[in-house]
């Protein structure tokens, strides 16, 4: 159990204004701004529980499902987590399950080893206006791509550029002029070598089809930015900026890869254009007193439920020799092994964290791996244990 960290990393967040935000994050260290996004996940979820009251999202990490709350500190990870509490495992509603399941897919995507491989990533969208349903543009766009994957035309795509599998990813933001605006990422592994692959060519070929199928439901898709190809080795640079956390800098890796542009979609933290919006950026703006915002986010999350974000083709996980898949739900529940207990609530103290907003908070001070810090914290709120 590490004690050596300093109380005031975390108490800096665990205390002041209720929902521990801190306006100049310029100032901060990355251990200190990782710890502000998780705090920020905390937040939201709180305000997707007050939208979605007859959703499971609701309960998630709020109502109790043992005796005690526990607070459970792992030193693999070193950091802490909660035990028995109901978690609701939805990957569009809850930003802290989000941020979980998106992570767990990521790493056992990046885990793929397809040396032997090239792989290209296929972005695509179609043309939305301001005002159309979610369900409607989404569904469009879902159709779109199973339409495209059955049939002749599909098997004869796979033969011309040699693919042997592909995952599927389904992102969603919204902005203030176009309205919703879901997206599929595509990665592709193909036995072609990269410098075979030629992204225009394969562009032109989706973007034909694509345009096609769409058309037939009177949909427009923009020749230049409906359909987007790039080979698996290049970096997506720009969407480091709508993610919300600073990765960490190991030697050989890449800062923001395919991978994570496939699976983080729902959980990224925002993006910085002011005009257009993450799925949970929407939670902020509903926080700060914009009812229609909550609204929207409501629209998304009723739309999205049942969805998967993530789907691989048919044989591509037994080609890799990956694991039989974990549901959203399983990757959620998910405990670090070894963990050990910093402190076990019954009801009214966790009553109390609840009623305070400081689920987040806590956790934080857990992360220190000090039970003394812990029962300080929780005796500045007033709770004994």
């Amino acid at each position: 159990m590490s004690g050596g960290a300093s109380l005031g990393i975390y108490t800096r967040f665990a205390s002041g204004l209720k929902w521990g935000r801190i306006a100049d994050l310029s100032s901060l260290t990355p251990q200190e701004r990782a710890a502000q996004n998780r705090l920020i996940r905390w937040q939201r979820q709180s305000m997707a529980a007050r939208i979605m009251d007859d959703q499971r999202v609701a309960k998630c990490f709020r109502v109790r499902i043992k005796p005690f709350v526990q607070v459970l500190y792992s030193s693999k990870v070193k950091k802490a987590h909660y035990g028995g509490l109901m978690i609701c495992g939805s990957v569009w509603m809850c930003p802290v399950c989000a941020a979980k399941i998106t992570e767990r897919r990521r790493l056992e995507l990046e885990s793929v080893d397809a040396k032997e491989l090239s792989c290209f990533m296929v972005t695509l969208t179609l043309q939305h206006e301001q005002g159309e349903s979610l369900k409607v543009v989404q569904g469009h766009l879902a159709e779109a791509w199973r339409t495209m994957k059955s049939g002749g035309w599909w098997q004869r795509f796979q033969r011309e550029f040699l693919i042997v599998g592909s995952v599927t990813g389904t992102e969603v933001t919204y902005g203030l002029d176009a309205g919703w605006h879901p997206h599929k990422h595509v990665l592709v592994w193909s036995r072609l070598s990269n410098r075979k692959l030629k992204t225009e060519t394969i562009r032109g070929r989706i973007s034909e089809r694509f345009e096609n199928i769409l058309a037939n439901v009177g949909r427009y898709v923009s020749p230049k930015h409906g359909v987007d190809v790039r080979k698996g080795d290049d970096l997506i640079r720009e969407y480091v900026a709508k993610f919300g956390y600073e990765p960490k800098n190991k030697p050989n890796k890449k800062v923001w890869g395919l991978e994570a542009e496939i699976t983080k979609g729902p959980a990224k933290i925002g993006l910085k254009d002011g005009d257009h919006y993450a799925p949970f950026q929407l939670l902020d703006l509903y926080m700060a007193g914009d009812l229609e915002a909550g609204k929207l986010f409501k629209e998304y999350a009723l739309t999205m439920k049942g969805t998967r974000q993530l789907v691989w083709s048919r044989g591509t996980r037994d080609l890799f020799g990956l694991d039989d898949e974990m549901s959203d739900e399983e990757i959620a529940a998910l405990q670090e092994q070894e963990s050990i207990s910093l402190a076990d609530l019954e009801k009214a103290p966790w009553v109390v964290i609840l009623r305070k907003e400081k689920r987040g908070a806590l956790l934080e001070v857990g992360s220190s791996g000090n039970p003394e810090y812990v029962r300080r914290f929780l005796n500045a709120l007033g709770v004994e244990l």
